[in-house]
């Protein structure tokens, strides 16, 4: 039987009474915001979960009464070439703090891959990495995340369930309404000199594989600032999106790379390191990498019981002609990657948008 260290890991959340619809387009022009936080939005639809990649795929969540209904108002926008479909009876489950770390992110992945659970989508948040589960999977997969993390609230997957209040009780505290003229968020900060990497994976049997390679890249002394993962209809094929960053001090990263002869790693770049690691346990894809793009992260307040909230983002970039390369909208924050010559462009554009502090450029790239 294996045998591992598991990782202590702050807290352990679950988000029942979902709905979740899939959408895939074959365009690939920026229709996020007319086909589909637009009309949400005009209707008052809560969202929990939000993912969103270029090319025109989305993953979009809300509460369970209202499924059919975002369904239907998605249908209505769609292009005739359009896929979507509903899931029913879905739930949102989040470990944090992630840190960044790949490890844990990895180790995510991991506990869900031997949990046999059908993932309908990834998100991460600066601060939780969540996955979007048929709600008769949660138990296994709770089960199997205590396998390989320690939770300081909860010795047990028992405890844990016994603690959780009833799932409407949960749903009417999280659902609001509210009227402002300038959206409030907390903090609005970016993060520049980031890699972006995609790649498509036919089935979700070799997200093991892809769990194993962030392990990796966490003893490489990497970061993973962003990532999502979108299913394709029926949830066979993922499309996976993901940045890089670097963490460490100069002198233990030319350690690591001398261990694996990596001469570039002398001059910063780990996209090297990244598409070997990569091809190790995924022999078999060809990743993508887009260098260099930023990511803005926008913490709070709850994304989930505002609706608008992404309409309101996702409108502003598009007016000023921002190409919004991916978005992930998950617990209480919003992160987005965009092309790091456009970044000075949509901090100007967000802070005239949100109420709320913009944070100057960081010099460091693994902050």
């Amino acid at each position: 039987m294996e045998k591992f260290q598991r990782i202590r890991i702050g807290g352990l959340k679950v988000l029942e009474e979902g709905a979740c619809v899939t959408s895939s387009s074959p365009l690939e022009d920026n229709r996020l915001g007319p086909t589909v936080c637009a009309p949400l939005a005009r209707h008052r639809i809560n969202l929990t979960f939000l993912t969103h990649v270029a090319g025109d795929r989305a993953v979009i969540c809300t509460e369970s009464e209202a499924g059919e209904a975002a369904l239907t108002v998605l249908k209505a926008q769609a292009d005739p070439q359009a896929a979507l479909a509903l899931q029913p009876g879905t739930s949102i489950l989040a470990v944090y703090p992630h840190d960044k770390l790949p490890t844990v992110i990895g180790t995510f992945i991991r506990s869900l891959a031997r949990a046999r659970v059908i993932i309908h989508g990834l998100g991460s948040s600066p601060s939780a990495i969540a996955a979007v589960l048929s709600s008769k999977r949660i138990k296994p997969a709770v089960e199997q995340l205590f396998r390989h993390f320690q939770f300081p609230g909860f010795a047990s997957p028992q405890e844990f369930f016994s603690a959780q209040p009833p799932p409407r009780e949960y749903v009417e505290k999280v659902v609001a309404t509210y009227q402002e003229k300038i959206t409030k968020v907390y903090w609005i900060i970016p993060q520049p000199d980031l890699d972006l990497w995609g790649m498509s994976i036919a089935t979700a049997d070799i997200l093991e594989g892809f769990a194993a390679a962030l392990m990796e890249m966490g003893d490489l002394g990497l970061a993973i600032p962003f990532l999502v993962a979108l299913p394709g209809l029926g949830g066979r094929e993922f499309i996976l999106s993901f940045s890089t960053a670097r963490r460490q001090p100069a002198s233990h990263r030319l350690e690591a790379c001398a261990t694996h002869r990596l001469e570039t790693c002398a001059t910063g770049d780990h996209g090297s390191e990244v598409r070997r690691i990569l091809k190790d346990h995924l022999p078999e894809l060809r990743p993508m990498r887009l260098t260099p793009v930023a990511g803005i992260f926008l913490h709070g307040p709850h994304f989930g019981d505002r609706y608008g909230i992404a309409y309101t983002l996702v409108d502003a970039l598009e007016k000023a002609h921002i190409k919004l390369l991916a978005l992930s909208c998950t617990i209480s924050s919003i992160s987005l990657i965009i092309r790091q010559h456009e970044l000075a462009a949509a901090q100007v554009v967000l802070g005239n948008t949100f109420a709320a502090p913009v944070e100057s450029v960081a010099t460091g790239a693994g902050r």
